[in-house]
C-alpha cells in the first residue's frame, strides 16, 4: 500500500564562523585528559601554545601542569591533600615516580603549586605571564576586563554590542588571536550530566529562540574556555558560541553550544562578587593591531579579579 513519506524537518539556514587556526587548535586540544582541578586557565592556554607551535622552552615541556606553575595557579586544601597523599604513595614504593601521573591523573601535579583556603586557580594575570613565559615572548595574551576598575555608570565596557564585534573581528581575522573567555558557569546551558538531559543537538535546534527550555548549570564558579566558533540561524536574532572547554564529558567530546547572552552575563558577573573578562591570545607581532583595534572600540585593556591569586612556587621556564 502507498503511503507518504512522513513529514521531514524544514531546511535550516545556519551559518558557521571558526576562527582561523582552527585545525590546529582541535588536533593540540584534542589529545589532553579532562582537566584537573584549578587548572582550567592554564589547561586551555596550553593548547592554544601547542596550535601557536609552542611545545618546549628550552628543553621543557609545554605541558598544562608547566603552564600552570608559571602562571602561579593555586589549589585548595582538598588538592593538596590527594597531592600529599600520592606523594606518599610513591615515596612508599607503591607507586613508580614515572606512573603518578598516569596513575593519578587528576591529583598529581608535576611542579609544586601554592595552596589558599579561599579560592583556588588561575589568575588572568598569571596566565599573561605564562603565555609570554612559555612562548618566550613569541605570544601574549591581551587581558580584557568586562568592566572597568572604576564605580562609574559605564562600569560595564564590554557591552553586548562590543563583545558582537569583538566575536566577529576574531572570526573573520581582523584580529589574529585566538580567544579564551573567562566567565560564570551558573549563566550557561548545563550540557552534560542530570541537568543536561535535555542539552541535545536536535533539542538545541528545534529549541533555538528559546535557551530557557534547557537547565542552567548549577555550579556557581568562574570558569576558563576557549572560542572555537560563532553560529547564527537564518532571520533570528539569538546567536550561539562554539565553546570547547576543559571538561571533555561536557557536549560533544568537549564542544557545546552556548547561547552568546548567556556567555556574555556570565562574562559581566553582574550578580557575583567576582570579575570576568577575556584574554586574545596572538602572536606579539600583532599585538599593536590588536590593541588598535580595542582602542577604537573603547576597550581598555588590563587583568581583573576573578577570585584566584597569583602565587608562583616554581618557575619551570626561564624569562618569566
Amino acid at each position: 500500500m502507498d503511503r507518504d513519506p512522513p513529514p521531514t524537518y524544514p531546511p535550516i539556514d545556519l551559518d558557521v564562523a571558526l576562527p582561523a587556526g582552527f585545525p590546529a587548535v582541535h588536533e593540540a586540544y584534542r589529545v589532553l585528559r579532562d582537566q584537573k582541578d584549578m587548572v582550567c586557565g592554564a589547561y586551555a592556554l596550553t593548547y592554544l601554545l601547542h596550535a601557536y607551535g609552542q611545545t618546549e622552552r628550552d628543553g621543557v615541556p609545554v605541558s598544562v601542569d608547566a603552564v600552570a606553575a608559571a602562571a602561579g595557579t593555586t589549589l585548595e586544601p582538598r588538592n593538596e591533600a590527594r597531592l600529599a597523599a600520592v606523594r606518599e604513595a610513591v615515596a612508599a614504593g607503591e607507586v613508580p615516580p614515572a606512573r603518578a601521573g598516569l596513575w593519578y591523573p587528576h591529583d598529581h601535579f608535576a611542579y609544586d603549586l601554592a595552596t589558599v583556603e579561599d579560592e583556588g586557580g588561575t589568575s588572568p594575570h598569571g596566565l599573561v605571564v605564562a603565555c609570554e613565559a612559555a612562548s618566550d615572548g613569541a605570544l601574549t595574551a591581551i587581558p580584557v576586563p568586562a568592566c572597568r576598575s572604576d564605580d562609574a555608570a559605564d562600569a560595564v565596557q564590554l557591552t553586548a554590542d562590543r563583545f558582537d564585534d569583538l566575536l566577529e573581528a576574531v572570526c573573520d581575522d581582523t584580529i589574529h588571536a585566538q580567544l579564551i573567555l573567562n566567565y560564570n558557569l551558573t549563566q550557561t546551558l548545563a550540557p552534560a550530566s542530570l541537568l543536561g538531559h535535555k542539552y541535545n543537538l536536535v533539542a538545541l535546534l528545534t529549541r533555538w529562540d528559546d535557551p530557557e527550555y534547557f537547565r542552567r548549570l548549577n555550579w556557581d564558579v568562574g570558569h576558563f574556555t576557549t572560542l572555537a566558533g560563532r553560529l547564527t540561524r537564518g532571520s533570528s536574532d539569538r546567536r550561539y558560541l562554539l565553546i570547547r572547554d576543559s571538561y571533555r564529558s561536557f557536549g560533544w567530546r568537549g564542544y557545546h553550544l552556548q547561547p552568546e547572552a548567556a556567555i556574555h552575563a556570565g562574562l559581566v558577573r553582574a550578580d557575583d562578587h567576582r570579575d570576568g573578562g577575556l584574554l586574545l591570545v596572538t602572536p606579539t607581532r600583532d599585538v599593536d593591531d590588536a590593541l588598535a583595534w580595542l582602542d577604537s572600540h573603547d576597550l581598555e585593556t588590563g587583568a581583573w579579579d576573578n577570585g584566584s591569586a597569583y602565587k608562583p612556587r616554581t618557575r619551570p621556564f626561564d624569562n618569566e
